[in-house]
């Protein structure tokens, strides 16, 4: 599904009647710290009659201020809406970043929400920075907007997870590394992968552990390849699962593949929508002698996987 972005010549016709309060900024992963200030938000918002709701930047500014630099999403832009109105915005609305917003100022964006989308509150993150240059001192300069426009600010502390400040670039990290318990700590869920299955080269298949081979897109933030526990949600059903990220050294195909061996389920899902949970990683990705290796690791991967998921 394809969700479309708004530019600020739009936003007014997709603005919510009445007073708003507002959070403006990317929120990729929708994490804990993310949770933390869209629930004050909510609070904020009921307290003062408003509706909370957020301006969310699609693409990442990175893309278009670093055009060299590819970026990567936890979450793609769809569950990303989903995630932030479950976590307590009553409307979202996708921006356009494009390279003639970067050049507009944080105080030029405050009151073109306030003029265009009835702003009567700005919540802020711990480190927000918006508007051309992202200054840091974007609290600072909202503050003196406030004051001059007649809308109020406020400025959450951070959410501190294991003596460190709970960012998108921390589950980026423990994400790099395979540490799917941190990952799930930070996420306050499961990291999840979604997409169509589709057709392999079925070498699964020829040594005994068929799999399930999923689409996703190519700028999701994968794990550190290797094996995983998983649980699988496809066709209204709920199925554990060993899950191999990488690139089939054993077979030298190359590029990153998903795919998952399903435990005790036999038929066809191809053209089925899958979400995977990555539950724990199992071990890394390495290259076998041959099949008969290949089929008794995977033999041990899955009794390892039912260990796991137990």
């Amino acid at each position: 599904m394809t969700l479309p972005s708004l530019t600020l010549a739009q936003l007014e016709a997709a603005a919510p009647a009445g007073g708003t309060a507002l959070v403006i900024g990317v929120l990729d992963g929708v994490h804990r710290g993310h949770q933390a200030l869209l629930n004050r938000l909510r609070i904020e918002a009921a307290g003062r009659g408003l509706d909370p709701g957020v301006v969310t930047l699609h693409p990442h500014p990175i893309t278009v201020l670093r055009p060299d630099v590819s970026a990567s999403y936890l979450t793609s832009l769809e569950d990303r809406l989903t995630l932030m109105r479950e976590a307590g915005a009553t409307w979202v609305l996708p921006l356009t970043f494009t390279s003639e917003l970067s050049e507009v100022t944080a105080e030029e964006l405050a009151e073109a929400f306030q003029r265009l989308l009835g702003m009567r509150l700005m919540v802020l993150g711990p480190d927000a920075a918006f508007g051309r240059g992202a200054p840091r001192d974007t609290p600072e300069r909202m503050q003196r907007s406030g004051a001059e426009l007649g809308f109020e600010v406020i400025q959450i502390e951070p959410l501190m997870v294991s003596g460190e400040r709970c960012s998108s670039t921390m589950v980026r990290t423990a994400l790099a590394e395979g540490e799917m318990g941190v990952v799930a700590d930070l996420l306050g869920r499961r990291y999840r992968l979604a997409g169509p299955v589709v057709r392999g080269f079925e070498r699964g298949r020829t040594i005994g552990f068929p799999t399930a081979n999923i689409s996703v897109a190519a700028d999701r933030a994968l794990p550190a390849l290797g094996v995983y526990a998983s649980v699988a949600h496809v066709a209204g059903r709920e199925l554990m699962g060993a899950t191999n990220i990488g690139r089939r050294p054993t077979f030298d195909e190359g590029h990153i593949s998903i795919e998952t061996h399903l435990l005790d389920f036999e038929g066809d899902l191809y053209d089925e929508r899958m979400e995977i949970e990555i539950v724990g990683r199992i071990r890394p990705e390495r290259a076998f002698a041959g099949p008969d290796e290949l089929r008794a690791q995977i033999a041990e991967d899955v009794r390892t996987a039912r260990e796991l998921l137990a």
